[in-house]
């Protein structure tokens, strides 16, 4: 009987088509089963994957070598026709309101084929961050799809990947998949590989001590004592592009009042929900992008903490009374979400914001999101992979774009992040994410709370490398050195 891989998450996946969600819970599951152009190694950089080589032949042209010796897991060999038939069909504007992520790829037109092996793809414009993107873009196979339709392909997939798809039970929360021994990279130390959703961050860990799980995303930071006494377990962390903010619908009846929600912002102890519920595990952030990533303006500092300033500026805002407003937080989907909503609660109390946190299930949560249906405010993550302002600003601060389920939208603040995803300037991008920055905080569509610090418990039977973009790679998980 083979040796079976255990990997909890918060979240079951919510598709298992790549381009019809935008969790990385889901990429997690489908980056077993499928591969990419390119991707990125433990250091972040990008290196070839399916594509051998690349090269620009100008600023609206890239072409892509393809490897010839990958294979899909139902039979057929990955050709330029699978790439083309991916890319345009992530492109087709009739699939924009159902792919969360077409908006990092709407640079891209068209895709010529060359030969076999070789493709050509066709830009609208400058990009100057597309192979980053192209890292988060699964190739899927065009026979495949069209010979079994999008509902079973939403399903069923079948990729080019280290493992195969075997089964999805959707009522426990469990994704089956087995290794692939065809596969173009060598084959996996893991034979079979399961994922679970487990939303509870006590019932991860008391799976890891059982030996029922092997491997636990969003550890709960106050369980790394506790779980480091057991000889058979460690933790693996580290920091994270993912953010952690609260989403504002700036167009609500009260939370239009921009002074408001400065107000909130102010009564907010980052700090001490950092300290108190993280264990220390998270930075506090000036805006909607991590520190690390290209062009954020580090002069500008993360919002202070003043409750009398918070208080002050709600009388100017007209609630000197105090005034109510609600948070819809996901249960489980991120470590210590509802009670560090509550917390924050707590907070907001003291200056005169009374907070109603509406604690939901990950589903109905994120179906709100995608839906446009969140009509005050709502906490949630950005996994921001591709170390670049671009991803977050177009996306988030545009109307209409799937992932702006606020419809928040300010003229400069759009023709900045516009002028700067078409420029190859490096400099000149820094001095207009400069400016981004500065209008997003005297708009504040968002409250940005903290980058993240992830912490994964392990069966230390296996090695494991945290990664800052937050994928899991089962492929590059070992079988530990016994002596």
């Amino acid at each position: 009987m083979s040796e079976k891989f255990v990997i909890a998450q918060g979240t079951d996946a919510s598709t298992l088509d790549p381009f019809a969600h935008s969790e990385t819970t889901t990429s997690n599951i489908l980056l077993q089963v499928y591969d990419s152009l390119v991707k990125r190694n433990e250091d972040m950089e990008i290196v070839p994957h399916l594509a051998v080589e690349w090269e620009q032949k100008s600023s609206k042209e890239l072409v892509f070598h393809l490897r010839q010796d990958a294979v899909f897991h139902h039979g057929n060999q990955l050709t330029a026709e699978d790439v083309k038939f991916s890319i345009e069909r992530m492109v087709d504007p009739a699939n924009e309101e159902r792919f969360p992520p077409s908006g990092r790829f709407n640079s891209m037109t068209s895709v010529d084929i060359l030969d076999k092996y070789t493709v050509k793809v066709n830009f609208n414009r400058p990009d100057p961050n597309i192979l980053a993107q192209l890292a988060g873009l699964m190739i899927i196979s065009k026979d495949y799809f069209e010979s079994i339709g999008e509902e079973r392909f939403s399903k069923e997939p079948s990729g080019t990947g280290p493992f195969k798809f075997k089964q999805w039970d959707r009522e426990a929360g469990k994704v089956h998949l087995e290794r692939n021994n065809d596969y173009w990279a060598g084959k996996a130390d893991i034979e079979v590989l399961e994922f679970h959703a487990v939303p509870h961050g006590s019932d991860r860990i008391e799976g890891l001590i059982e030996g029922n799980i092997h491997l636990t995303a969003n550890f709960p930071p106050s369980e790394q004592e506790n779980v480091q006494q057991y000889e058979h377990l460690t933790v693996a962390g580290t920091p994270s592009v993912g953010v952690i903010y609260m989403g504002i619908n700036t167009n609500h009846e009260i939370l239009k009042n921009k002074t408001l929600r400065h107000a909130i912002a102010h009564g907010i102890d980052v700090n001490k929900f950092i300290d108190e519920e993280l264990l220390g595990c998270g930075y506090p952030l000036n805006g909607p992008v991590y520190p690390q990533a290209f062009g954020v303006d580090q002069d500008q500092k993360p919002i202070e903490y003043n409750p009398e300033k918070a208080k002050k500026l709600l009388k100017e805002a007209g609630y000197e009374n105090g005034v109510k407003v609600k948070l819809e937080v996901p249960d489980g989907r991120f470590t210590q979400d509802k009670e560090i909503a509550w917390n924050i609660a707590e907070q907001l109390k003291e200056v005169g914001i009374e907070l109603e946190v509406d604690v939901q299930p990950w589903g109905p949560f994120i179906s709100r999101f995608r839906d446009h249906k969140y009509d005050q405010m709502y906490y949630v993550g950005w996994g921001n992979f591709t170390f670049d302002p671009d991803e977050v600003y177009r996306n988030a601060f545009i109307h209409p774009k799937p992932w702006n389920p606020t419809h928040f939208h300010h003229e400069r603040l759009a023709e900045v992040a516009t002028e700067a995803s078409l420029s190859l300037d490096q400099d000149k991008r820094k001095t207009l994410y400069s400016e981004a920055l500065s209008i997003f905080r005297e708009e504040l569509p968002w409250i940005p709370l903290f980058q993240q610090f992830d912490l994964y418990g392990l069966n230390s039977a296996w090695n494991f490398k945290a990664r800052m973009d937050e994928f899991i790679y089962a492929f590059d998980i070992t079988k530990a050195k016994t002596e």
